[in-house]
This record gives structure tokens, C-alpha cells and sequence, in this order.
């Protein structure tokens, strides 16, 4: 399996898959004055067990007007959506295998969205999985 978690210990703390129960969530505090706010970032991991899974790679999407949720796997560069060439092969086929991506929204500041929590609407994980 390939999941988001809030931690990379063995007893893994995953974020919710596809319910809404343990959502990524950002929190915003915004003045109005323009531009746009970055949030702080997320560390979350992306953790591999039991194959080796090749082609991964992460998006988000249904995102809410007026925030843009961006993905890096250095905390530098940040993108819209990592691929495979940021993402490369995980083989967990002896031991579980862990990545490191960072998750953060940049806010439009103009008073189209509200100061508050924000939770990701969906981060999509793509991936093949390839038996041992």
C-alpha cells in the first residue's frame, strides 16, 4: 500500500483515505492587504509497504477559490503536482519505504477567502504497484 502519514515512525499515523475523517488541513490568518500568504508547510510521508511501486505521483484536486495547495518533496521548489521524476520508485518488497513531501496553500490576501482552517479537498496518489 501507498498512503500520506503525519509521521515515518513503524506505527504509522495515516491521514485519511477518501473519507474526510483525518484530513491534510491548513490554517490561514489573512488581512485583506493583496497579494497572496503562504501557510506554514506540512511534513507529511508518503509511506510504501509490502511492493515495489513505480509511475508515482501526486496532485491535489477539487481545490477550494482562492487557495492553491502546492506539493515539494525539498521545502524549496514548489509545484501543483509531483511526478514521477520527483517521486521516484519505492520498492517495499523487503522493508517499508518512506518519503518525505511537504504540503502548504498560498492564499489569495484580497478578502475573497475568509481567515480560518482549511482542509485539502483531495491529494491524489497515483502509483503501480508491482508484486515482489
Amino acid at each position: 500500500m501507498l498512503k500520506l502519514a503525519k509521521n515515518n515512525t513503524p506505527v504509522y499515523d495515516y491521514y485519511s483515505n477518501g473519507d474526510g475523517s483525518d484530513p491534510v488541513s491548513i490554517s490561514a490568518t489573512l488581512d485583506n492587504a493583496g497579494g497572496t500568504v503562504n501557510t506554514a508547510t506540512i511534513t507529511a510521508y508518503l509511506i510504501a509497504t509490502t511492493y515495489n511501486y513505480t509511475g508515482i505521483s501526486m496532485s491535489v484536486s477539487n481545490e477550494q477559490t482562492g487557495i492553491d495547495w502546492k506539493l515539494s518533496v525539498d521545502n524549496a521548489t514548489w509545484l501543483d503536482a509531483l511526478t514521477s521524476t520527483q517521486l521516484p520508485a519505492m520498492n517495499a518488497t523487503s522493508t517499508d519505504q518512506v518519503k518525505t513531501v511537504y504540503i502548504r496553500g498560498v492564499i489569495n490576501n484580497n478578502g475573497t477567502v475568509a481567515t480560518g482552517t482549511y482542509t485539502t479537498p483531495d491529494i491524489q496518489v497515483a502509483y503501480t504497484e508491482n508484486p515482489a
